[in-house]
């Protein structure tokens, strides 16, 4: 029995257990922002997805995309790139906003704007790509612009107010 212990320890790979524990407790302080991440997380592997049906579409098909490099691997994988650093810096300021406010609240709200305006980019980059393979969504793609509008118009107002009211408070 202690045969099997020893191994255990000996065997496990520490360095993967600090490295898996250290981006939890960054990015995911709540629960909340696991859930939120997981949406924002798949609705980047549905923007390649619907990217590469909208590529295929317009070049004809599979074999022509390939063929005349309208699908390069390359040049997708340059813009995935900077959007997965993009948004993982931003997932990480949301999370260590976490341990460094007092009002667990606050960051908690903060956190969840941000993946709601990444998560209504992605819809709306999903929403173009399926429009540019011949699906008739405009609609759905307009009602989601209005929204991240709304959204941003109403943390504006919410920023501006607070202002007014944190000078009215020093003087």
């Amino acid at each position: 029995m202690t045969d099997y212990f020893e191994k255990m320890i000996t065997g496990a790979k520490s360095y993967w257990a600090f490295f898996i524990a250290l981006i939890n407790y960054v990015l995911f302080p709540d629960k909340a922002f696991q859930t939120a991440a997981m949406a924002v997380g798949a609705a980047i592997i549905l923007d390649i997805i619907t990217k590469y049906m909208a590529l295929v579409e317009e070049a004809g098909g599979l074999k022509s995309a390939i063929g005349n490099r309208t699908i390069n691997s390359n040049r997708l994988w340059e813009g995935t790139k900077i959007k997965l650093i993009s948004y993982l810096v931003v997932f990480i300021l949301a999370g260590l906003s976490y341990r460094v406010t007092m009002l667990q609240e606050a960051s908690v709200f903060l956190a969840t704007i941000v993946y709601t305006v990444i998560f209504l980019r992605e819809a709306q980059s999903i929403l173009e790509n399926l429009c540019d393979a011949g699906a008739d969504l405009d609609w759905l793609l307009i009602w989601t612009k209005k929204k991240e509008r709304q959204i941003l118009e109403d943390d504006k107002k919410h920023n501006k107010e607070e202002k007014e009211s944190d000078y009215d408070e020093r003087i």
